[in-house]
């Protein structure tokens, strides 16, 4: 490819056999020149520009107090006047407790068939088998009457006996333990199971004991908003990393950040700020927190440009009943199509996904001698 024959194509960002001001082959988007300084080399594409600015991110996302970081400017935020509230917040309330999840690891060492039910508030529990592994025990277990598209997220008050009602889990009771797995079972009804982090006695096992389910089903919120920082636009064209100058800027002026709810019924936004380029916004449940998409069960949030076409690093921290996102403002810039002189608002989405519960109590007693 010849050094006078060579144009970038900003859309493809891809160099071309071309001369700078024809049309792209490809996506016919006009070309530009290549900078001497990197023959045969394309301009700075976006994924160079994020991924440059997700290495300076790097080391502050590893640190464990990432998440109190967030809360502190959000909370100075609101102390200086500085974050937009759209109406007083509610006091959070206190999370549930949970117990620490187990990991299944290790070759299996022995099996069990069991068969055994019981049926209360109109579910019936199946303790199907139990398998046996160095350091684990799985526990297999098929529940029918749940409610299409719902799941079992969590076993409630789990005792496990021998016959003689003497208790094989360490403490007798165990309160709440997340499962291991769930999904649709073919012929109907939900396949679930529960790892322990340590080996029964198959044999030993007489009777298994539940004081509740935990159903749970997939739901989401999604929240839109843009930025205008121009200065910002400006310089995310060029090839540096902006983290810097964003963190000792001392003013932003016109800069406005707009953030609205497009699709939540269990979630309300609460404020939002832009400060040393960080986009911060805060929401809060409608609803028991665990009814909502706040839940800290398989809570995530994904950030993405207006066209959804790249995903940004967010993060979403808080307990109980409200919670804040953050996402580098650097990011979105360098995500942005389009002039940066267009003075266009940098558009992105919200959506926050999690999984939403329900206690189903009861009294599930299942031994060989119910069917």
């Amino acid at each position: 490819m010849g050094g006078g024959r060579q144009a970038w194509c900003p859309r493809c960002d891809e160099v071309r056999a071309a001369r700078p001001g024809a049309a792209c082959t490809v996506c016919e988007r006009q070309l530009l020149a290549v900078p001497p300084a990197r023959p045969g080399q394309p301009l700075p594409g976006r994924g160079q520009r994020v991924a440059r600015r997700l290495l300076a991110l790097a080391p502050a996302a590893a640190a464990a107090g990432v998440a109190l970081l967030v809360l502190a400017v959000v909370a100075s935020a609101f102390a200086a006047g500085r974050l937009s509230r759209t109406t007083p917040s509610a006091p959070a309330a206190a999370p549930a407790t949970t117990a620490p999840g187990f990991l299944d690891e290790g070759p299996e060492t022995g099996r069990r068939e069991f068969g055994w039910e019981d049926r209360d508030s109109e579910l019936t529990v199946e303790l199907r088998s139990l398998t046996v592994g160095t350091g684990f025990t799985r526990l297999e277990l098929h529940v029918d009457g749940v409610r299409r598209g719902r799941e079992i997220s969590a076993l409630e008050g789990l005792r496990i006996r021998d016959a003689d009602g003497k208790d094989l889990l360490l403490g007798g009771e165990l309160a709440r333990i997340a499962t291991a797995a769930s999904r649709p079972s073919p012929g109907g009804g939900i396949d679930t199971e529960v790892v322990l982090e340590r080996p029964l006695d198959p044999q030993a096992v007489a009777a298994v004991e539940l004081r509740g389910l935990t159903v749970a089903r997939g739901i989401q919120e999604r929240i839109g908003g843009t930025l205008v920082d121009q200065e910002l636009r400006n310089r995310a064209a060029d090839n540096f990393d902006d983290t810097v100058w964003l963190a000792r800027r001392q003013g932003c002026p016109g800069c406005q950040l707009d953030v609205a709810c497009e699709d939540c019924t269990g979630v309300r936004v609460a404020g939002w700020a832009y400060r040393r380029g960080r986009v911060t916004i805060a929401v809060e449940a409608l609803d028991q927190v665990e009814q909502t998409a706040l839940n800290p069960s398989r809570r995530r949030v994904l950030v993405t440009d207006d066209g959804g076409l790249s995903e940004l690093p967010a993060w979403i921290d808080g307990s109980g009943g409200s919670a804040v996102i953050t996402v580098a403002a650097d990011l979105l810039a360098a995500v942005r199509y389009g002039d940066p002189d267009d003075e266009e608002p940098m558009a992105f989405n919200v959506v926050i996904q999690a999984q939403a519960e329900e206690v189903v109590r009861g009294t599930w007693a299942i031994t060989s001698a119910v069917r």
